[in-house]
């Protein structure tokens, strides 16, 4: 008995250590979503038993990337993940196939009978039109018989209008059936069609319904003791991210702006996110992480460039950003962006979330949950809400475009974490347009595009008595004078920022010199002439540069 006992308790023990599956539908819980893809995890409460225990997590996207798939179990060895996919159980289909094809049947039936009676109203048609067009040109109608008389003529016109009437209205009776027939053959073939389609996919033991796969991720883990515990599991997606928003609101009496950071959160990934923890992070998973590595620079001969003239012709060129901004390149999706959203709702936010950075990059952990449909589209998301001190300076670049903009500069602007975005501007409470914040500037100053002014006028222009060219020994000498008036119509007096240039080069062959700057500060690397100016009220100024540039009387130059 004491041997049958031992027996009893070997085998069980063994048993207590063979592998055990168990599966758990899930939906995942949080979501880091990058600005290009998104990390979902699923939290789930299981109980392992001693020895291998392989856990089946059901409700997973189809697009997880299944090199990223991480699992985690306190206490326990995760030993292996993989990505599988499950069919549902094959049920008996027969009867229904046979009362699908006992569908078909009837229609195809009904379209044949429908095919006879569409034939029917066709001849009927053409022996109308035939009639019609015998009546119209019977020559006693027409009135080419010799003896014709009045009374003759008018009981013919009698006898034809009544015909024609009678045709016309059998015509439109017959016109009138044929649509009729032809709306029932759509429905009938539609319905074919559904059925056959029905048949079709059931033919392998599966309805419609049943023939989507369910995505899983198997996990295997290996405990030494029975115990209970949190499963963490996460995983990558493609099909997802955020954007980067911001509404700016300044005013004319304040030193300081409003900065609203907002998110567009947009995923596709086939699962809808319900009452998710959403955190949104500023990094990029989907960049190359690999340092580049330099190769050989060598020099050699060749023939110079030839310059189409449209590449100097400044007034073709577009607008330039202030900050010269590299726009991130926004993956192609249907996102049905909103500009008109409400100032007064956002004014009153409070920060909802908490931010966490590290040497790779700044998560912002969003306190309110979020339900976000797999449907491709943007979701706005109310990050945070911050008054920066600004200092406010007009400023104007004539040379490519004659409008004052009304700029912000913002120092300090390294403890904002900031990303390349579009920003709408609001200006005393009404909306002035849109601009882009670029962070990724080198400079001490941060520069916000706040819109253009037209109370202040510009004016440039050559003048033509002081331009000229000379031709003295081997060199020929171009001089450039170029005049800039500017009036203040404001009924204050305002900072501002006047910019132009002069040209540059690398060969010494050329000579370039400012003649005249008018107080401009000169940056000999880049050409460009810097004025600070203080305009009074109703005030006009007017700018005088000129430059000189000799060089070969053989060689031309091109953007001169």
């Amino acid at each position: 008995m004491k041997k049958l006992n031992l027996i009893f308790i070997l085998f069980f023990s063994l048993s207590m250590q063979a592998e055990v599956s168990k599966s758990i539908k899930s939906k995942p819980n949080k979501a880091t979503v990058f600005l290009y893809g998104a990390e979902l995890t699923h939290t789930e409460s299981i109980a392992l038993i001693a020895g291998t225990n392989e856990v089946v997590i059901e409700g997973i996207s189809p697009l997880a990337d299944e090199t990223s798939i991480s699992a985690y179990f306190k206490g326990a060895l995760v030993i292996d993940t993989r990505k599988e996919q499950r069919y549902p159980e094959s049920p008996k289909t027969m009867e229904l196939d046979a009362k699908y094809n006992t569908f078909i049947h009837d229609i195809e039936d009904s379209l044949q009978w429908l095919a006879f009676d569409m034939k029917d109203v066709e001849n009927k048609t053409i022996a109308l039109e035939k009639e019609k067009y015998l009546l119209l040109n019977n020559r006693l109608m027409r009135g080419e018989f010799l003896r014709d008389s009045i009374p003759l003529l008018k009981a013919s016109l009698e006898l034809m209008r009544s015909k024609l009437i009678n045709i016309d209205e059998e015509l439109l009776a017959l016109e009138k059936k044929q649509y009729k027939y032809q709306k029932l053959q759509t429905k009938l073939e539609e319905r074919l069609n559904y059925y056959q389609l029905l048949v079709s996919q059931n033919m392998n033991g599966f309805t419609i319904n049943q023939y989507k796969p369910i995505n899983q991720i198997v996990v295997t883990i290996e405990a030494e003791t029975p115990i209970a515990g949190s499963l963490v599991l996460k995983y990558f997606i493609n099909a997802a991210g955020w954007i980067p928003k911001y509404d700016i609101n300044a005013g004319s009496n304040s030193e300081k702006l409003e900065l609203i950071y907002r998110g567009q959160v947009y995923q596709n990934s086939q699962l809808d996110w319900s009452n998710i923890s959403l955190t949104l992070s500023t990094s990029n998973p989907t960049q190359g992480n690999t340092k580049p590595i330099l190769s050989t620079w060598n020099l050699f001969f060749g023939y110079p460039n030839s310059y189409p003239s449209y590449q100097y012709d400044y007034k073709k060129q577009p607008a330039q950003n202030y900050n010269l901004i590299q726009r991130p390149q926004i993956q192609s999706k249907s996102i049905q962006e909103d500009n008109s959203g409400d100032m007064a709702e956002v004014k009153s936010l409070e920060p909802v979330f908490t931010m966490s950075e590290n040497m790779m990059r700044v998560e912002y952990v969003i306190k309110t949950k979020y339900s976000i449909a797999s449907d491709n589209k943007a979701h706005n998301v109310i990050i945070n809400k911050e008054e920066i001190p600004v200092t406010y300076a007009f400023m104007a670049v004539p040379k490519l475009d004659n409008n004052a903009f009304l700029m912000g500069k913002i120092t300090n602007w390294e403890d904002l974490n900031l990303l390349p975005a579009a920003a709408r501007i609001y200006f005393d409470d009404s909306y002035i347009g849109v601009t882009t914040v670029d962070p990724n500037t080198v400079k001490d100053t941060l520069y916000l595009d706040l819109g253009r002014d037209k109370s202040i006028t510009i004016k440039r222009q050559n003048l033509k008595e002081k331009c000229k060219e000379q031709v003295i020994g081997d060199d020929k000498i171009v001089t450039k004078t170029i005049e800039i008036t500017i009036r203040n119509t404001k009924a204050i007096d305002i900072a501002f920022e006047l910019e132009d240039q002069i040209p540059i080069t690398s060969d010494p062959s050329i000579k370039i010199e400012l003649i005249k700057s008018d107080g401009a500060i000169l940056n000999e690397l880049t050409g460009k002439l810097t004025w600070k100016l203080r305009l009074k009220s109703k005030e006009t100024k007017r700018i005088v540069f000129s430059f000189e540039v000799k060089y070969p009387k053989d060689k031309v130059i091109g953007a001169l």
